[in-house]
């Protein structure tokens, strides 16, 4: 689980790396990696935004 103290910064080339990622995953997977980051930092917003694009529910 992600820290509360714990800021994820991705500059843009980071970011597009994890846009394609979640891409790649299943809908399960994607969940996993929201879950894991408890949906806080750069990569939380990423995967709740993949997850509204696809409409995966948790």
């Amino acid at each position: 689980m992600a820290s509360d103290d714990t800021t994820t910064m991705l500059d843009e080339a980071g970011e597009q790396a994890v846009r394609l990622m979640l891409s790649k995953l299943n809908d399960h997977d994607v969940t996993v990696i929201f879950e894991i980051v408890g949906g806080a930092g750069s990569i939380g917003d990423l995967a709740a935004e993949a997850m509204k694009d696809r409409d995966i529910d948790l």
